[in-house]
């Protein structure tokens, strides 16, 4: 890469300082955390940008034989089309960069599916979310639904097509890394013009002191070429083309007689007191969503044709949050404790859907009040 000047008030230029990383860390995870877009999604898809929301940083990875979280990859991001994005930082004098990061990377790649399901992923970036939101740079699970795309997806969905491309290997790997040596790019090249479902990129985010003493960084994509980025293109295309669009029809279709009744009755009061209900696309298994936009722009509750109810407080303000999940307590809905998206089966909740309604009544009523 060409040298970065200052251009001086008289015209003449200056050579600004190149800043090597001393510490991963800071200089590396730490603006990466606050600033995501240092993954440059406009360069990976110019079309379509990414967007990216951070899972976890540090997201652990189980060791197979004893079941305990000895590794770790330094971040786990998903895009809006629930591509799972692992990322590994390296300063440029790691000599790790070279080859041993790449297989580390591969193998956490390769049995990812075996270390999380849909509920880890879903709570680790629910309390990521929780412990960032102060912070104007996280990107929240509901920003990645303004997308037209996401529109009327449930956040249970997008959790369930993160599992589905975790486990088919449809993934994307980052090396973030000050600069690349020329064999680790010369690897990346190579995987990633072989491997169909997945991308294998590298990001060079070069830091300089300028002449007013501000840091900057300049970060550029290696590893794509335009015929290799027209194939995974294709490829996440014909994967999308896949789902299904579901709508009211569709969805009591798929109920069995015992489910119908129960959702029924819970769909018409939804309906009597104007909340907001949205349809999946889940391929095989379809959802509804219960919004009130006096408490979010995300659902509140998701119920699916397998009967099961979601309730979606990582969705859900800290106020309105306390206030449901304290309503659910008293007529005694149980869930794990601490889950930010707890799965109640339809053998726990159908008996309870009156006083489930009347506890949701009451909350819209409180909140609909202080707009």
């Amino acid at each position: 890469m060409a040298n970065v000047y200052c251009i001086e008030n008289d015209g003449t230029t200056a050579i600004a300082q190149r800043i090597w990383c001393k510490s991963e860390g800071q200089e590396l995870q730490r603006i990466l955390e606050k600033n995501h877009d240092l993954l440059p999604g406009d360069q990976i898809d110019p079309e379509e940008p990414r967007r990216w929301l951070l899972i976890k940083r540090e997201m652990p990875v189980p060791d197979p034989s004893t079941g305990k979280d000895n590794w770790s990859i330094d971040f786990l991001f998903a895009d809006q089309d629930a591509i799972p994005t692992f990322v590994e930082c390296k300063r440029f004098l790691d000599t790790r960069s070279r080859r041993e990061v790449v297989g580390q990377m591969l193998d956490y790649a390769a049995n990812g599916r075996h270390y999380w399901d849909r509920d880890i992923l879903r709570n680790y970036a629910g309390e990521t979310y929780k412990a960032n939101k102060a912070n104007n740079g996280i990107t929240t699970i509901e920003d990645l639904f303004e997308n037209k795309h996401f529109s009327d997806d449930s956040i249970e969905v997008y959790f369930e097509r993160l599992q589905k491309n975790l486990y088919e290997g449809q993934i994307r790997i980052i090396f973030f890394m000050e600069e690349s040596p020329y064999e680790l790019r010369s690897i990346v090249d190579f995987l990633n013009r072989q491997m169909e479902r997945s991308e294998v990129l590298l990001v060079e985010a070069r830091q300089y002191l300028i002449c007013n003493g501000t840091k900057i960084v300049i970060p550029t994509l290696f590893g794509y070429t335009e015929e290799a980025r027209r194939v995974k293109k294709e490829f996440t295309e014909l994967s999308a083309s896949k789902r299904k669009k579901w709508n009211e029809q569709s969805f009591f279709d798929a109920l069995t007689p015992e489910h119908a009744e129960a959702i029924s009755a819970f769909y018409k009061s939804a309906l009597a007191l104007s909340l907001k209900i949205t349809w999946g696309t889940g391929q095989v298994h379809g959802s509804l969503s219960i919004k009130e936009t006096s408490i979010g722009s995300a659902s509140i509750i998701s119920i699916f044709t397998t009967g099961a109810l979601v309730v979606n407080f990582g969705n859900i303000p800290e106020a309105p949050g306390k206030r449901l999940k304290l309503s659910l307590e008293n007529i005694q809905l149980t869930f794990p404790e601490n889950s930010m998206y707890p799965s109640v089966p339809f053998s726990s909740w159908k008996e309870k859907k009156d006083k489930l309604l009347e506890v949701l009544k009451q909350l819209v009523s409180e909140f609909r009040a202080q707009e």
